[in-house]
């Protein structure tokens, strides 16, 4: 790919990047808003989670859609997107309790069980599509070589996840076998953080393919899947990084809470861009058949 293909194409990313942090400051700023009340605070995360979750299924089933039946990648967007779904539905059912009994708290809801298997099932699809994904370097070929930055970013990665997920792993594991609401919380719980670890421990050989890739339009979408992890890192680190951030720590748990949005709509983005890659491209007739006078009848 030549240095001018390459400009243009980040220069038509570029845009789309640009959009998703729009959406993200959008959320951040209308959660700061309504920091200082509750029931408004809860229906911004609720338009964002539906706007974000809406954007997340689109994506990843337009990418799922753009390969063949059969296809090693189809299985890859295909698990995405059922992730996606269901995480959706999960957003669903606490959109419907939320609006319909805004007064109790959606752990008494006679909805949680069911929450509970789209949870743990959403986690399940994801973590498989993204197991798929970090190998599809082998599948194709291609095999980032090791060296002592990407040895580096693993073991930061390694550490990450590990720092993010054991104390709650370790905190929800004793929530077990209490009552069915302190039991069916933390199964959500432990779920979603095992997913989120197995992502986060994929953060680096994604982010080595993109490099490997870089300059192509592949590249952007595993750019895109990378950032989407690093941003479930910062989300799931919310609780003890809220401390550490001047101000009131429960306040800024609920702006780190934002960064949902980008985890959500940068995985849209990604199959969005897969999909745009795998279009045909119309190619330009070339200059000199322009202007060469036609020889031939009419």
């Amino acid at each position: 790919m030549t240095a001018s293909s390459s400009n243009r194409t980040a220069g038509s990313i570029v845009p789309w990047f640009a959009a998703v942090l729009v959406l993200q400051l959008a959320h951040a700023f209308a959660a700061a808003a309504a920091l200082g009340e509750p029931p408004r605070l809860q229906l911004v995360h609720d338009v964002a989670g539906w706007s974000s979750g809406l954007l997340a299924v689109f994506g990843t089933f337009a990418a799922a859609r753009s390969f063949e039946s059969g296809d090693y990648l189809r299985k890859v967007w295909g698990g995405l997107a059922a992730g996606a779904f269901l995480s959706l539905v999960s957003t669903a059912l606490r959109s419907y309790w939320l609006h319909a009994v805004p007064d109790v708290p959606f752990t008494q809801s006679p909805l949680l069980p069911y929450r509970m298997v789209v949870v743990v099932l959403a986690n399940v699809a994801t973590t498989y599509a993204l197991i798929l994904l970090a190998m599809t370097y082998r599948q194709s070929g291609l095999q980032p070589p090791s060296t002592a930055r990407s040895n580096a970013l693993w073991a930061v990665t390694a550490v990450a996840a590990l720092a993010v997920g054991l104390p709650v792993l370790a905190t929800e594991v004793r929530h077990l076998g209490g009552s069915s609401i302190a039991t069916m919380s933390a199964v959500i719980s432990l779920a979603s953080t095992l997913a989120d670890m197995t992502t986060i421990l994929l953060v680096a050989p994604i982010l080595s393919v993109a490099y490997m890739l870089r300059g192509g339009k592949l590249a952007w979408v595993w750019w895109a899947m990378g950032i989407s992890g690093a941003m479930w890192l910062f989300y799931d680190a919310r609780v003890w990084m809220a401390s550490l951030l001047p101000g009131d720590a429960a306040q800024n748990q609920e702006l780190l809470r934002t960064l949902r949005t980008s985890g959500l709509v940068l995985l849209g983005l990604a199959g969005w861009l897969q999909r745009s890659a795998l279009a045909p491209q119309s190619m330009p007739p070339p200059a000199h058949a322009a202007v060469e006078p036609s020889t031939g009848t009419p």
